[in-house]
């Protein structure tokens, strides 16, 4: 961990639960569900570390590990070892995406699944204090309808177990944020923080772009997740620092999924030059072997940041936690 972050409390904001699940706990989530051959097709021949090609190839192994997780029980057990990872990360507060709308596809009944990750977070909250709260998303490619389902979803589980806001993730190529606009406006009259996922993939050229830009006017998005193509659009990053909006960056992880192909090719630069509130975020920290404080210190060292760039992303994190609705 680099000198800006020794020592505070980090926040996170853009970190999946299904993304934390360690190889030894899919080993046995594998084993009790009756799928042995899951492993094998997921982690590296010693069974330490997971392993993929490419971005799609990344979306695949997350279809095999959600597979696996399918009991309140097991998203307990989830939700402590990530709270265990975020302790020994010096990260104080956590908003961790959680797939609803896999759970709903997979039959899956959300409300004592958030039940029981309350009660798990009540535990990591006592006992390591780390605070977890929790933003449901939808799946975009599954489209609309499934979207109100998810939203539906999450928003019964509510404000008690832990709900501060709603997000969209997915295959972005095949989703336009657009679809999702009136179901985003009710998220909002009800109080609750909007996360998209947008620009994500740089390949996506101008087609990005306007994801990011939909998300943004169509969705009122009051956070991006990655938002990378927003990079190219000079109009686009002037409205994101406009309306203050926050990009969640995760650079370790744009490279380790290929749409980055280096660390230094991140164009986090080119967003703080324009004063748009961003901060660093490991994405699925487990299945890529990352931890907050690494992604600080590589920022610090590949792309430049001073101490004093580094304090004021801490600080717009800070700033763009989605409260408990009241």
């Amino acid at each position: 961990m680099n000198d800006t972050a020794a020592g505070l409390p980090l926040v996170e904001l853009h970190t999946h639960l299904e993304g934390s699940l360690t190889p030894r706990r899919l080993i046995e989530l594998s084993e009790r569900h009756g799928r042995p051959g899951i492993p094998a097709q997921c982690l590296n021949a010693d069974g330490t570390a997971y392993r993929f090609m490419d971005f799609h190839g990344f979306l695949d192994l997350y279809k095999a590990i959600t597979s696996v997780i399918r009991t309140p029980g097991d998203f307990h057990a989830v939700v402590l070892d990530l709270g265990r990872q975020l302790a020994d990360d010096g990260v104080g507060y956590a908003e961790v995406s959680v797939s609803v709308g896999v759970m709903l596809k997979r039959e899956i009944d959300p409300l004592p699944v958030f039940s029981a990750m309350a009660e798990a977070a009540a535990e990591v909250q006592e006992s390591r204090g780390v605070t977890m709260r929790w933003i449901p998303d939808a799946v975009r490619q599954w489209g609309l309808d499934e979207g109100w389902r998810a939203w539906e979803a999450a928003f019964a589980c509510g404000r008690e177990r832990g709900v501060v806001g709603f997000g969209l993730g997915g295959d972005e190529t095949a989703g336009p944020a657009a679809d999702f606009a009136a179901l985003f406006a009710a998220v909002k009259a009800e109080g609750f923080g909007v996360m998209i996922h947008a620009g994500e993939i740089p390949a996506m050229g101008q087609a990005g772009v306007e994801s990011v830009r939909q998300a943004v006017i169509g969705c009122g998005a009051d956070r991006i997740g990655h938002g990378l193509a927003a990079a190219g659009s000079p109009e686009l990053l002037a409205l994101l620092a406009e309306r203050k909006v926050c990009v969640e960056m995760c650079p370790r992880s744009s490279v380790a999924t290929g749409n980055l192909e280096r660390l230094r090719d991140h164009p986090l630069r080119r967003f703080l030059d324009a004063g748009v509130p961003c901060c660093l975020n490991t994405d699925d920290r487990t299945l890529f072997g990352l931890d907050l404080g690494g992604e600080y210190a590589a920022a610090q060292e590949e792309l430049g940041l001073t101490a004093g760039e580094q304090a004021g992303m801490l600080a717009a994190a800070e700033n763009a936690v989605f409260k408990l609705p009241g």
